[in-house]
C-alpha cells in the first residue's frame, strides 16, 4: 500500500513472473483501441479477397501492439508512481495471515505468493475519489495526515474493505514499512463492535467501557502519585551532596540548614547520623537512590504490565506513553497548585471526567484516531489547569486562606501521632480528605460564652475554649 498525493494507480504484480506486468487498466484500453481499429479498417476493405484481408488484420495487430507496448513503457518511465522501483518499497503490507509478513522476499518467491500492489492517495481516502470535492473537513484530515500519518486511516480501510467472500468481516494483520510497527484484529474483535446488539447486550457493553475506564483511571493515577511522592521524598537525598560540592567550590551561601528545614525527613536522620556515627552519611544517600531506581523500575514494569491488560488490542506504540505522561502531569500539578478547597474539590474531578471520556471513545471503537483524539485531551487539561489556577487558587491567596502558615486548606488528620521528621505511610494517600484548617483570624468567637473576671493579677476571658491572657493595668 503506497499512499500518494499525485495518482491513483492500481497494479497486479506476480512475483512468480516478476516485476513489469501490463495494468489491467491498460490492457483493457488496448482491446479496445484493438478492435475499434480493426473495425475501422475492415469497413474501408470490402473489395479486397479474404487472404488480403488476415494479411492486413495480422499487420495491423502487430503494429498496434507495438505502439501499445510503447505507450505503456513512455506511461510508466514518465510515472515515477507507476515504476518497479517505487513499488520495491511500499510504505505498508498487508496479510490475513501474519505469517506471511515475516516471510521475506526470496521466500515468497519460492511459495509461488501473489502481491497486490495499490496506490491511493489522501484526496481519495478523505472524499472517496480522486476528484472529491474539498470540504474544510477533508482539507483538515489531509492536514493532520502530515502530522500524524495514514496508519488510522489505511487500518480502517483494510478493517472494513477486504472482507470474506459471503461479506462477513474477517481478520487481518499489517506492518508499517518505515517504522515497523505492526497491528492485527481479529474476526470476533470486530464482530463485537458491530451495532447490531439487544438492548441488554448494548447496555452491558457500557457498562463494561465505564468499568474499564474507571480500573484504567484509579491504576494509572495511583501508581503515577506513588511514584512521585517517591521522586519527591527521596529524590531531594541529591542535593545535600550537591550543596556539599557548591561549599568546596567557595560559595558560602550554600548552607545545608536550610535544606534540613525544608525537607526535614532528610536534615533530621543526617543530624543523626552526624551525632551517633552509626554508619557513615553515604549510606543514607545511597539507601535513597537504591529506593528511587526500585519504584522507578517497578512503575515501568507496571506501565507495561497493565498496558496488556487495560489497552488490550492494536494500538498506537506511543499511546501508553502519552496517558501516563498526562497522568505524571496532573500529579505533579496537584501537589504544587492544587492547595485551596475549591480546587480540591474541582481538579480531581475535571481529570475523572476527561479520562473517561477519552477512554469511552477508545473503547467503543476498534480502531480509532487514537492518536488525534489526545490533541483535544491536552487542550482540555490545560483548560482545567488554567481555571483552577487563575478562578480557585489566585482568589483564594488573596484572601489568606492559603498562606504560609497554613499551605493547603484541606488535608487527612490522622487518629494517631506522628514524627514532624516523618513522612506518612504511601497508604495514607489513599484516604479521603476529613479535616479543613481555618485560619485564625478567620475563626468565629462567639461572645455569649464569654466570662470576664478582673482580680488583682491581671484578666483572663475564654470563649470556645480560647484562652486569652493579658498583663496588668498600672
Amino acid at each position: 500500500l503506497n499512499p500518494s498525493n499525485e495518482i491513483y494507480n492500481a497494479s497486479l504484480e506476480n512475483t512468480s513472473k516478476g516485476l513489469g506486468g501490463i495494468d489491467n487498466i491498460l490492457d483493457d484500453a488496448s482491446q479496445a483501441l484493438r478492435s475499434a481499429k480493426r473495425d475501422a479498417h475492415k469497413n474501408n476493405n470490402w473489395g479486397l479477397d479474404e487472404n488480403d484481408k488476415r494479411k492486413n488484420h495480422r499487420r495491423l495487430d502487430a503494429k498496434n501492439e507495438n505502439t501499445d507496448e510503447d505507450a505503456v513503457a513512455n506511461h510508466v518511465d514518465d510515472d515515477h508512481f507507476s515504476s518497479p522501483s517505487y513499488w520495491e518499497k511500499p510504505h505498508y503490507r498487508f496479510s490475513i495471515d501474519d505469517a506471511l509478513l515475516f516471510m521475506d522476499t526470496k521466500s515468497a518467491y519460492l511459495h509461488n505468493i501473489t502481491l497486490v500492489n495499490i496506490t491511493v492517495t489522501e484526496r481519495c481516502l478523505s472524499t472517496g475519489s480522486d476528484d472529491g470535492v474539498v470540504s474544510f473537513f477533508t482539507a483538515a484530515g489531509e492536514f493532520l495526515s502530515q502530522i500524524y500519518g495514514m496508519d488510522s486511516v489505511i487500518i480502517n480501510q483494510l478493517m472494513y474493505g477486504i472482507r470474506a467472500p459471503d461479506g462477513s468481516l474477517q481478520g487481518g494483520h499489517m506492518q508499517s514499512m518505515e517504522t515497523k510497527e505492526r497491528w492485527g484484529w481479529r474476526k470476533d474483535q470486530l464482530d463485537s463492535y458491530e451495532p447490531d446488539l439487544s438492548i441488554i447486550d448494548w447496555l452491558l457493553k457500557k457498562i463494561g467501557i465505564l468499568s474499564m475506564s474507571l480500573l484504567a483511571f484509579f491504576l494509572i493515577t495511583s501508581v503515577t502519585s506513588l511514584i512521585v511522592r517517591v521522586l519527591t521524598s527521596s529524590g531531594v537525598v541529591l542535593m545535600f551532596p550537591l550543596f556539599s560540592c557548591f561549599r568546596a567550590f567557595g560559595m558560602s551561601g550554600a548552607d545545608e540548614r536550610i535544606l534540613a528545614l525544608s525537607y526535614p525527613w532528610i536534615g533530621h536522620a543526617r543530624g543523626a547520623i552526624a551525632q551517633q556515627r552509626i554508619h557513615p552519611q553515604s549510606h543514607l544517600v545511597w539507601a535513597h537512590i537504591a529506593k528511587i531506581i526500585l519504584y522507578y523500575v517497578m512503575y515501568e514494569a507496571c506501565q507495561a504490565a497493565w498496558s496488556v491488560v487495560l489497552y488490550a488490542k492494536s494500538i498506537p506504540e506511543a499511546l501508553p506513553v502519552w496517558i501516563y505522561g498526562f497522568a505524571m502531569i496532573w500529579e505533579y500539578f496537584s501537589m504544587v497548585f492544587v492547595r485551596s478547597a475549591l480546587s480540591v474539590h474541582f481538579f480531581p474531578r475535571a481529570t475523572l471526567a476527561y479520562f473517561v471520556l477519552y477512554h469511552t471513545y477508545f473503547y467503543s471503537v476498534p480502531y480509532g484516531y487514537f492518536d488525534v483524539a489526545l490533541i483535544p485531551l491536552f487542550l482540555l487539561m490545560a483548560h482545567a489547569m488554567l481555571y483552577t489556577i487563575l478562578a480557585l487558587e489566585a482568589p483564594t491567596a488573596a484572601r489568606g486562606t492559603v498562606s504560609v502558615e497554613c499551605p493547603r486548606e484541606v488535608y487527612n488528620r490522622l487518629s494517631w501521632p506522628e514524627w514532624n521528621a516523618q513522612l506518612p505511610s504511601e497508604w495514607t494517600m489513599f484516604l479521603p480528605l476529613n479535616f479543613r484548617q481555618t485560619p485564625l483570624h478567620d475563626q468565629e468567637i462567639a461572645d455569649s460564652g464569654a466570662t470576664s473576671a478582673f482580680q488583682g493579677g491581671g484578666a483572663e476571658a475564654t470563649a470556645n475554649n480560647i484562652s486569652i491572657e493579658t498583663s496588668p493595668n498600672d
